[in-house]
């Protein structure tokens, strides 16, 4: 194809000379040859708009209503999302990845052409045609420092077309450091025409870590002539946890080189459209160039918003020739104002607001790089942030609220020990009866309960029955749940005897995302007569305090007539929330522990091992897993028999809305059956329907709003989507068996295999569970394969979230005790 007249027309203009009603037929032409070469040369763009029902070559519409492209298709698909032959392809670029993942994208002569004329269009009309003295902030690009200036590498030598002479001010010391050379600075500074302006260059955090912090202390100042300038790339996202604003590093900036505030220019692109540049105006906002028009979305929504209210940027330009990055979606927010410019320039005005923000990882597939091990090390830990002690839930004796919030915490810690005695003295049947009482209020769900109804507390209600609390403490106690009552024979020895004992204080630390899992593991605790103290979420929202309101008025009598009262055992019990930045006193419920119990992703579970503790304190980690599920062919023989299994597909995705370790994110489904894997899809969204009203979803934040449509556009490119109308439920299908990062928020993503045993390569010891469909010794092998690459377990579909013992790999009641014999040994 020839080079794009009318893309070459538009760039031949001057960037902010075009009234808005001429740009717009200019560039409206020139954008639609561009999408339409793509469509016609780029099988998956045309797969993407198809998907979206999006036809160029028909297509009548507004700008607003072309889809766009997601920053993040770049991450995934970008070095092989291209429209041209290989042999076109001249470079590929990267960028940064400050957040992540790289975008790439490939370039070819036209792209190249295009970017690097547009992008001196630009920057001359802010910093004058004439070449001028640059003093770059930044090592000299000789080759060895090639690998320290990485991405910077590039956009330094584009911005070499305007300088007439360099100074690189930086040098690298030992170790990678780097210093400004202040000497060297004045040196090149002085040698230059005091008539002439100078131009500083460098990137934002590296302006502010190497200028702006050490050299404002020193008292340094630099004299540069009337009319210099200092433009700066690269964003804000470094300088977050500075906070430092745009107002103050200009501040700082002026002083510093004896510039106009005004003259320090921030300028904002992206690696997606590379060589459009947004350089501030002295009015204070960003312009779009006759080359480039931008659109601001409701995060959520995706609809367009209306002048001056917020919402993510997208951006949409011609100059893309070699890849589809023509209508791109980005991360960042802004806002449009749509009064004219002050200073004469034309195009629509713009402000950067910030990037919006990465969904919270709420579940637990945030993996740990490598395993924590609990120790007293205390290494590059943040400096301990006084919090107030919040008691959500106690019935003890009243605690002296006058006393600082440790001495609060010693307090309450000496009044739970002063109970271990009570619980030691109540019969296990006692406990478990009393317990059996509580589950039918559970059962109920009434009241504050309500909310809790179909979030697992009808699994928990069940799962407390006598029956079932019975059968698991005799199995969690060495086949005999009276051992915890007092010295029994050891298999039927008249010789030895053996008893379990408390350990004392059990201290849990529980997650956010599934509460109700924490009971599980305190209703334990309780059968193993330790005293309990719960640090929530959080995010709790009152959920534990109202489970433990339960007890209150609640009483059991045993066969034999022993009475046992809930106001009694819930002194045993203390809820708490303190601030996880307190060191101080996270550190003093963990000193006194006997038994630690962390649940939830990397930074909670970090926090606890980080912790100090008795070297004898028993820890149980209910740490960050995957998992997924995986179907065989044979259980897929009738239609009926693969919608009733997609159902409960479809109960597994949805409990917990996924952010539980045993939910599945990934489905394995093997080829060759009556009903195909894509089929499946189909049958699986009708059920993610149905339980939709069944399970009803929780509240969804914007930033995992964003990553719901952000995973559905690139499934658009590389397979199919089936969802919801607004964000409920997503579907996603691709020919790729890779197993994929968790989106949570019940996104299900489904490959094809050929055989399940395609999955194993997948296992090792951070995957929890395997929901399995299968059969016969097919089902047995590979259970047996997956259990010794390290999954916990591989129970049946619909039931994976359904807590059982063991539980990651161990009998938990078994770790809350000491065991203790008479008599004996027996050899």
């Amino acid at each position: 194809m020839k080079n794009s007249t009318m893309t070459d027309s538009l760039i031949g203009n001057n960037p902010y000379e075009i009234g808005s009603e001429q740009k717009e037929q200019l560039f409206s032409e020139a954008l639609f040859e561009e999408i339409k070469f793509h469509y016609d040369n780029n099988e998956q763009y045309r797969n993407f708009c198809k998907n979206k029902d999006f036809n160029p070559h028909d297509f009548n519409g507004n700008l607003e209503q072309i889809p766009p492209i997601a920053v993040s298709v770049f991450k995934d698909l970008g070095k092989d999302l291209k429209s041209v032959p290989d042999n076109e392809v001249k470079l590929s670029l990267q960028s940064s990845a400050t957040s992540g993942i790289p975008s790439t994208v490939v370039l070819d002569k036209i792209t190249a052409k295009r970017q690097a004329k547009v992008m001196v269009k630009v920057v001359k009309d802010f910093i004058g045609a004439e070449r001028k003295p640059f003093i770059i902030v930044d090592v000299t690009p000789n080759p060895e420092n090639i690998r320290f200036l990485g991405a910077r590498y590039a956009a330094i030598g584009g911005y070499l077309n305007f300088a007439s002479e360099v100074n690189y001010a930086l040098d690298i010391e030992a170790g990678d450091n780097v210093s400004f050379n202040i000497e060297k600075t004045k040196e090149f500074i002085s040698s230059m025409d005091k008539n002439v302006p100078m131009v500083v260059f460098g990137f934002t955090y590296m302006l502010y870590a190497q200028v702006v912090k050490p050299l404002l202390d020193k008292g340094v100042k630099f004299e540069l002539p009337k009319g210099s300038k200092i433009i700066h790339i690269g964003g804000w996202k470094k300088l977050e946890n500075e906070k430092i604003s745009k107002p103050q590093f200009n501040a700082a900036m002026s002083q510093l080189f004896s510039v106009e505030e005004e003259h320090v220019i921030d300028i904002y692109g992206f690696t997606e459209q590379m060589g459009l540049n947004y350089p501030d105006c002295e009015c204070g906002w960003k312009h779009t160039p006759i080359y480039s028009e931008i659109i601001v979305r409701n995060p959520a929504t995706r609809e367009q918003v209306q002048d001056g209210e917020e919402g993510v940027l997208e951006f949409l330009s011609p100059i893309p020739h070699s890849y589809p990055g023509n209508v791109v979606l980005t991360d960042d927010m802004g806002i449009v104002n749509p009064e004219p410019c002050p200073y004469g320039r034309n195009g629509t005005r713009f402000k950067i607001l910030g990037r919006l923000k990465k969904a919270e990882i709420r579940g637990c597939g945030d993996i740990l790089g490598s395993k924590l091990k609990f120790s007293n090390d205390d290494l590059t830990l943040d400096i301990s942030e006084k919090s107030n002690l919040e008691l959500h839930f106690w019935k003890g004796e009243k605690l002296d609220q006058t006393l600082a919030a440790e001495a609060q915490l010693t307090e309450l810690i000496t009044k739970l020990n002063a109970k271990k005695q009570w619980l030691k003295d109540q019969p296990i049947d006692a406990l478990i009866g009393l317990i059996g009482e509580a589950s039918k209020v559970w059962l109920k769900a009434e009241g504050d309960l309500e909310s809790m109804k179909e979030k697992g507390l009808a699994f928990l209600a069940n799962w407390a029955k006598p029956i079932h609390l019975n059968r698991i403490s005799t199995i969690g106690l060495r086949n005999n749940r009276q051992y915890i009552d007092g010295f029994l024979p050891l298999n039927e020895s008249r010789k030895q005897f053996l008893k379990a004992n408390q350990k004392g204080l059990v201290c849990h630390w529980l997650a956010g995302n599934v509460q109700v899992l924490g009971m599980f593991a305190l209703l334990q605790a309780i059968l193993t007569k330790n005293v309990n103290l719960l640090k929530i979420s959080s995010k709790d929202g009152g959920v534990f305090a109202n489970l433990l309101r339960t007890f209150e008025g609640v009483s059991y009598t045993t066969p034999g007539g022993y009475k046992i009262d809930g106001e009694d055992l819930l002194q045993t019990i203390a809820v708490v929330y303190f601030s996880s930045k307190d060191r101080d006193l996270g550190e003093l419920m963990s000193k006194s522990a006997n038994v630690r119990i962390a649940w939830g992703g990397r930074e909670a579970v970090e926090t606890v091992a980080n912790y100090p503790a008795m070297y004898d304190t028993e820890d149980i980690i209910f740490g960050p897993k995957i998992s997924f599920s995986a179907i065989s062919k044979e259980v897929l023989g009738t239609e009926r028999k693969a919608k009733k299994l997609a159902r409960k597909v479809a109960v597994d995705s949805s409990v917990f809305d996924q952010t539980g370790c045993a939910s599945p994110h990934n489905l394995y489904i093997e080829r060759g059956g009556e009903v195909s894997p894509k089929e499946f899809c189909q049958f699986l969204a009708e059920g993610m329907v149905k339980a939709s009203v069944q399970i009803p979803k929780g509240e969804t934040s914007v930033e995992q709003i964003s990553a719901i449509h952000s995973i559905r556009g690139l499934y658009d490119f590389k397979g199919e989507v089936w969802a919801s109308d607004d964000t409920t439920w997503t579907v996603v299908y691709s020919e790729d068996s890779n197993l994929a990062a968790p989106v949570y928020s019940r996104v299900i993503m489904v490959h094809p295999v050929d055989h399940i045993n395609e999955t194993l390569q997948y296992i090792d010891d951070n995957m929890q569970t395997i929901g399995l469909a299968s059969s016969g010794e097919k089902a047995l092998k590979f259970a047996e394969e997956a259990v010794e690459k390290g999954v916990m377990r591989c129970p049946e579909m619909g039931r994976m979230l359904n807590f059982e013992s063991p539980w990651d790999g161990i009998f938990l009641m078994e770790r809350m005790v000491r065991w203790s014999t008479f008599g004996g040994p027996l050899i």
